[in-house]
């Protein structure tokens, strides 16, 4: 068993916070967390750059400094110190973290997250996103413990565009698929998220897409090695971190990623999209 990490004692400013972290209100809980997560940046930090990241009002954030004991943000930084002195804190308790067995792999899998960069990199990335933000519907599958990825990763990205749904050939046996004539000449688009235990069933869900003209783009691990036989459009995260089991942590921010790339094909209708959102789901008082 490792050994655990030193406990780092509280900051000046976690120690406020702490003090007042049982009768906070939603929004100021909010400020709260966001100011613990962020102490390192808050320097390059204004009230209003913090009522933006929080989605709060700046006065909000002006009357939870006060609760604090600031008279504003020059006050906040002032106790916390500057950028330089943050930095090597936080560097500090990053070199204690990666002592122990947890931090080896949180490091690792940081790692693998990093050498994302290689894979967007690559030309066939800009293809893809163009491909996905191109088609009248976008299909998205994964399967078993990869089946709860594809899914957030569906519902996400519907955010940003329009017809999107997670299809699973076992509940609906690809009925989605049958053409229509009705929709004739739309074009159409499939992401799949893969672990290599699954590839069996994969490959021949990518080669009935293929056959019937639907784009492909495969989210997938390490050890893929049949995708790139039915498309170019096949992106790798690594998932072997030394855990017992694989992680999907690089799967899920190379599926986030590809998220905000279509976003940003039209960054204006992404916008009205999330900003139009709200008022559908108004009368079910989710929010």
């Amino acid at each position: 068993m490792s050994k655990p990490a030193p406990q780092t004692p509280d900051s000046p400013l976690a120690a406020r916070l702490r003090a007042v972290e049982g009768g906070l209100t939603k929004s100021e809980a909010m400020i709260a967390q966001w100011l613990m997560l962020n102490e390192a940046g808050l320097p390059l930090e204004t009230g209003a750059s913090i009522a933006a990241k929080t989605g709060v009002s700046e006065i909000t954030v002006s009357r939870f400094l006060r609760r604090l004991g600031f008279r504003g943000m020059t006050e906040l930084k002032a106790e916390i110190g500057s950028p330089a002195a943050l930095h090597i804190h936080a560097t500090d308790r990053y070199i204690r973290l990666l002592e122990g067995e947890l931090g080896t792999l949180l490091k690792r899998d940081a790692d693998a997250i990093l050498g994302l960069g290689a894979q967007i990199a690559r030309p066939e990335w800009a293809e893809a996103i163009a491909t996905i933000d191109a088609a009248d519907e976008v299909f998205v599958t994964g399967f078993q413990t990869v089946r709860g990825l594809a899914e957030d990763f569906a519902r996400r990205l519907s955010i940003v565009r329009g017809s999107v749904r997670y299809i699973s050939a076992h509940d609906a046996g690809l009925a989605e698929w049958v053409p229509s004539q009705r929709r004739a000449g739309e074009a159409r688009a499939l992401v799949l998220v893969d672990m290599v235990p699954y590839a069996r069933e994969a490959e021949v869900i990518v080669r009935t897409a293929r056959r019937l003209g639907i784009g492909v783009v495969v989210i997938t691990d390490e050890l893929n090695t049949w995708a790139q036989a039915h498309t170019p459009f096949v992106f790798h995260a690594a998932t072997k971190v030394g855990a017992f089991l694989e992680s999907t942590g690089p799967l899920a921010t190379l599926l986030n990623l590809v998220t905000h790339a279509v976003a940003g094909c039209d960054p204006d209708k992404a916008r009205r999209r999330i900003s139009t959102w709200p008022s559908v789901l108004r009368d079910l008082g989710l929010y």
